[in-house]
């Protein structure tokens, strides 16, 4: 029994540290190829979505309707990178004159969504759900 909560501390742990810095919680448990690769995926996301015009949604922000808090919740998935853009103001700023301004929204959404997938996966792979 104390086995199995060390084993889901550590999950918890390492799925945390998966969220904070995309690939980490794959590193971590020695897939460094694995965690490289995604992690470089969500930071490719992250810096097209910026490039096209894209900006974070806040969590807190009733301005832009109760749909943008939703959005904030899937930009919110980048982890660290969120945080530190919201801090720095990198991709904050709404650029809707820019054609390609929703597609950055959404491909910083996507960044988000998968590495909230990826911290799944890595407490998945610690508990030995996955392989």
């Amino acid at each position: 029994m104390a086995k199995e909560t060390e084993a889901a501390a550590g999950a918890w742990g390492l799925s945390l540290l998966g969220w904070l810095v995309p690939g980490a919680g794959h590193v971590g448990q020695g897939y460094v190829w694995r965690g490289v690769l995604v992690g470089a995926t969500v930071w490719f996301l992250y810096v097209l979505g910026v490039m096209l015009g894209g900006h974070f949604y806040s969590l807190f922000d009733r301005s832009e309707g109760l749909l943008s808090n939703v959005f904030g919740f899937c930009n919110l998935g980048s982890g660290l990178i969120y945080l530190a853009s919201m801090w720095l103001g990198v991709g904050v700023e709404d650029q809707a004159r820019l054609e390609t301004a929703e597609y950055g929204n959404i491909f910083l959404m996507v960044a988000g969504l998968i590495n909230y997938l990826l911290a799944l996966d890595a407490f998945d792979l610690k508990v030995g759900r996955k392989h």
